[in-house]
């Protein structure tokens, strides 16, 4: 099935419904907003994990892919413990809860199931462990994967705005240009022409202030599409 996302974007190819065989190529620290669920506002901060699917094509024969996004939260009730307990196979220690860094899932296999929403789109429902995901030591391995792996860390990427510029700003700010649309606009505030859309996240709202308190110049933000070598099928974004 091939969905046409929006103006401007590629068209991508949507996965059948199943569970299928995945590696994460991609995790997004996507920051704090306020968000309003069944009437209710609360200040949600998300991260977002992208999958490809190794066994899954497109007429190309690149691996189709898929995304989720999650509420930064280990509480067991929690989507994202469900599903990264059930990916590791265990529970987390309080130990782990308390250092757990998403990142260490870059790179991991896993089983992720697919269900189709009311718009045709690709929801992930559940991520599995995969027996052969894990080492003799019972470690998740580092897995290679078509798509780059990346993770887009929002703390380095703000720098870049709060007068604060480094060689890790700078990379999450190529990354950022890699990221879909609606998450450009939800970290950064701007559409596909770099102009102001919606509020930015909380931590790029404290940035740009850093940086009007000081004499430092505050770099464009600029938006881009999704580009040509990497293809989508995702969760509707939440808000």
């Amino acid at each position: 099935m091939k969905m046409q996302v929006g103006a401007g974007e590629a068209e991508f190819e949507v996965p059948p419904v199943g569970t299928h065989k995945a590696i994460c190529y991609r995790i997004v620290d996507a920051g704090t907003a306020e968000e309003e669920y069944q009437g209710e506002k609360k200040n949600r901060h998300q991260i977002y994990f992208f999958w490809e699917l190794t066994e899954q094509k497109m007429g190309d024969g690149r691996p189709m892919s898929v995304m989720s996004g999650y509420t930064a939260s280990l509480n067991e009730k929690a989507k994202l413990y469900q599903h990264v307990s059930a990916w590791l196979n265990r529970a987390f220690t309080e130990e782990e809860k308390a250092g757990f860094d998403p990142s260490m899932l870059l790179g991991t296999g896993c089983k992720v199931s697919v269900e189709h929403n009311v718009n045709g789109r690709a929801k992930v429902t559940m991520v599995h462990s995969a027996p052969n995901a894990f080492d003799d030591n019972e470690q998740l391995k580092a897995l290679p994967t078509h798509n780059e792996q990346q993770c887009f860390e929002l703390e380095d990427y703000c720098k870049e705005f709060s007068g604060e510029s480094c060689e890790a700003s700078k990379r999450m700010c190529d990354i950022f240009d890699q990221l879909p649309r609606f998450l450009q606009n939800r970290i950064a505030g701007c559409d596909e022409f770099g102009q102001a859309f919606v509020e930015p996240c909380f931590e790029m709202q404290a940035a740009l202030k850093k940086a009007s308190q000081s004499a430092a110049p505050t770099p464009t933000i600029k938006a881009s599409v999704i580009p040509q070598g990497e293809i989508i099928s995702a969760d509707e974004p939440p808000f």
